[in-house]
């Protein structure tokens, strides 16, 4: 059994956090520099970081934010995957019953991918501290294992799509000199940030205002998240090109042998060559190129993404809820009432349709 304590704010354990993500392979999404950006952007609460020490050592730390007795995980529809940072299985287990030991009215974890420790953690510490559970998957998100070579990988896509791809592309160079470029800024960061967000609000996005530009929030985010991560020489900013025009944009990061695509988006005036899925395609032959271990779609299984790739990775939701009459209405409530309430919306939906 290590140390468990609680600090209130992530720079105080920055450096010893980055060296426990390194030496246990932790993602760019459980390290500090992504956690500080969400907690300054999102974080309507009080941050509460707690860490597991070994021989004084920092063996763990889990990211939370405290509100109204409720303890959540520092995650929400901008963060791919939550899960505690632990150097073995032992530590998520040991924080995530600390957690409990607390006593908080109600836990949430957001984004725990099924394959995780976080996710074995969080049912059997739950389930010792007697607290009520209630699940539900999120969702899906794509990716492609980088294994053997890009013709390889090409052979197993639909013959017709790679031709389309290839139509779309020669039409395109009609337009002018077609270039991708991929920068990692270290030069003119604030200037393609800037190009490629202008980009972004492609589409539905715009019309809904779920854009970043629309939303200071998620602006000051990403414009944090892409600082930090450029420091790091792990940002990738994607631009396809035609005659120096950006006309499709990427914003990933590049760790770890993975390629994360984390937004993305295109002009709607050059709709009609498909540019999105002609950089989709450049960027995943240059992580076959690179000989990356895998190429992250991140999000929702949409269809697009789907084109590229079968394989999926489960995120899901975790809630917890005190064996109290509070906490057991609430659970009923998750448990029962609001998907009962979710299929009558979906049945609403489909009547009028039929009336139409």
């Amino acid at each position: 059994m290590g140390e468990i304590d609680a600090v209130e704010a992530v720079e105080p354990l920055a450096r010893e956090w980055d060296e426990l993500a390194d030496a246990a392979g932790g993602h760019p999404f459980l390290r500090p520099g992504w956690i500080d950006a969400w907690l300054k952007a999102f974080g309507a609460g009080d941050p509460l970081v707690l860490t597991l020490r070994r021989a004084g050592r920092l063996a763990g730390v889990l990211p939370l934010v405290s509100r109204k007795g409720a303890l959540g995980s520092a995650s929400n529809w901008h963060t791919p995957e939550f899960a505690p940072l632990g150097e073995d299985r032992e530590a998520v287990l040991e924080l995530t019953e600390a957690l409990f030991a607390r006593r908080p009215a109600h836990v949430s974890f957001y984004f725990v991918d099924t394959g995780s420790a976080g996710l074995e953690a969080f049912r059997s510490a739950a389930s010792r501290a007697r607290y009520v559970r209630h699940e539900r998957m999120l969702e899906r998100s794509p990716y492609v294992a980088i294994d053997g070579d890009w013709m390889s990988y090409q052979a197993g896509l639909s013959r017709k799509f790679l031709r389309d791809a290839d139509r779309r592309w020669r039409k395109l160079e009609q337009e002018g000199e077609v270039a991708v470029e991929v920068a990692d800024g270290s030069s003119r960061l604030d200037e393609l940030l800037h190009e490629g967000f202008r980009i972004e609000p492609s589409g539905w996005k715009g019309s809904r205002g779920t854009a970043i530009l629309a939303d200071p929030p998620a602006y000051r985010f990403y414009i944090e998240v892409a600082g930090w991560a450029a420091s790091r020489g792990w940002l990738r900013l994607a631009f396809l090109r035609v005659e120096g025009r950006a006309i499709a944009f990427q914003l990933g990061i590049e760790q770890g042998g993975a390629y994360y695509f984390i937004k993305g988006g295109y002009d709607p005036a050059f709709s009609r060559y498909a540019p999105a899925r002609l950089l989709v395609r450049a960027m995943l032959e240059r992580a076959f190129a690179r000989s990356l271990f895998s190429f992250e779609f991140l999000g929702s299984d949409e269809p697009w993404k789907l084109e590229w790739t079968q394989s999926t990775r489960e995120r899901r939701e975790l809630r917890a809820f005190r064996r109290t009459p509070a906490g057991v209405g609430r659970w009923a409530a998750f448990e029962y009432v609001r998907p009962a309430a979710k299929r009558m919306r979906a049945v609403d939906r489909l009547v009028l349709r039929l009336r139409r």
